[in-house]
């Protein structure tokens, strides 16, 4: 549509690698005429396994692994592609997709899953819910920086999470950060992620908060019970998993400043891949969505004080006996 708009061709080739046609139909015939009769008959989709088919009125489509109202899993780890459950909608009657007509008419239905098959073949969407393999399934594969730990000083920002420091399940970090505070420090010393999932620590009016989003749901937040004085300030912020925690299990969050802890809580489940698509690690400042509710409205909520540097290591997640495996080094 974009190409249609300005008037030019795709190009066939790009720094000599041939392009694949792109699929679809320009939209641009609708732009002067609001009623004109649809030119592409047949779509498909295909989102981790959801998956589904329109064509002339008709759509049909099943849920895949996972069922859209419910938190948990489902049955992914069951998941068999093949023994999905379609439905069927007649849309010119139905738009809103109340009467199932997959039990009355499934010579229809098997004809939508054929045109299905078609339409994914030509896009190259084979095999179902491949973008499972490493966000659920083996995550130990996704892609990370072979780096153990980081020193980042202000204005480093906008680093992609698969080459920032991990926080994802599995990941244990102690991150020291060393700063001089004005007095009732705010902003924002380092976070990962977005509103859709991440981990951020931040000082509002002095006092000192770490808090983990595991998706928009489940939130776990830390607080120094009191403000931090002004001045020099070495702070640390240690996320440590349990020994065996398993798919977004639980890790201990604890905060120290100056090597006196200050806070400790429990992050009872975490995030197993990708805490966010689009989001990024940032240094400072907390560029995107705000990874936590309480800074939302004065984002990107810059730390005012004078950050010299925050150091990121991994570290040895929790002995069953409950202790840390490293003591507080400051």
């Amino acid at each position: 549509t974009i190409y249609d708009a300005v008037g030019i061709s795709e190009p066939g080739a790009v720094d000599g690698h041939q392009q694949d046609p792109l699929q679809g139909v320009s939209m641009v015939y609708t732009f002067n005429n609001a009623s004109a009769a649809e030119r592409k008959t047949a779509q498909y989709f295909e989102v981790m396994g959801s998956r589904g088919v329109y064509r002339d009125g008709w759509f049909a489509g099943t849920f895949g692994p996972r069922n859209p109202w419910r938190l948990n899993a489902t049955h992914l780890k069951t998941w068999r592609p093949e023994e999905d459950v379609w439905e069927l909608y007649n849309l010119n009657e139905d738009f809103s997709q109340a009467d199932d007509l997959a039990a009355q008419m499934p010579g229809k239905l098997a004809e939508m899953q054929a045109m299905f098959s078609l339409e994914a073949a030509e896009s190259k969407v084979f095999p179902v819910g491949a973008g499972l393999y490493t966000f659920y399934y083996h995550p130990e594969e996704l892609p990370k920086s072979p780096l153990t730990e980081w020193n980042f000083f202000p204005g480093q920002d906008r680093i992609a999470e698969s080459n920032a420091p991990l926080f994802r399940s599995g990941h244990s970090t102690r991150t020291t950060i060393k700063a001089t505070l004005p007095a009732n420090a705010s902003g924002v010393l380092f976070c990962v992620g977005g509103a859709g999932g991440g981990f951020t620590a931040f000082l509002d009016g002095g006092v000192l908060h770490a808090e983990y989003a595991a998706t928009l749901v489940y939130r776990f937040k830390v607080s120094s019970s009191a403000a931090l004085p002004a001045g020099p300030a070495t702070i640390e912020v240690a996320l440590i998993y349990d020994t065996s925690p398993g798919p977004a299990g639980p890790a201990t969050l604890s905060l120290a400043v100056n090597g006196t802890p200050v806070g400790e809580g429990r992050v009872e489940k975490s995030c197993m891949g990708i805490m966010d698509a689009s989001e990024t690690f940032d240094i400072g400042v907390d560029m995107g969505s705000a990874v936590s509710m309480d800074y939302e409205s004065r984002l990107p909520f810059r730390f005012q004080g004078e950050l010299e540097s925050v150091f990121v290591k991994y570290v040895p997640p929790k002995t069953p006996g409950g202790v840390d495996e490293e003591a507080y080094v400051v």
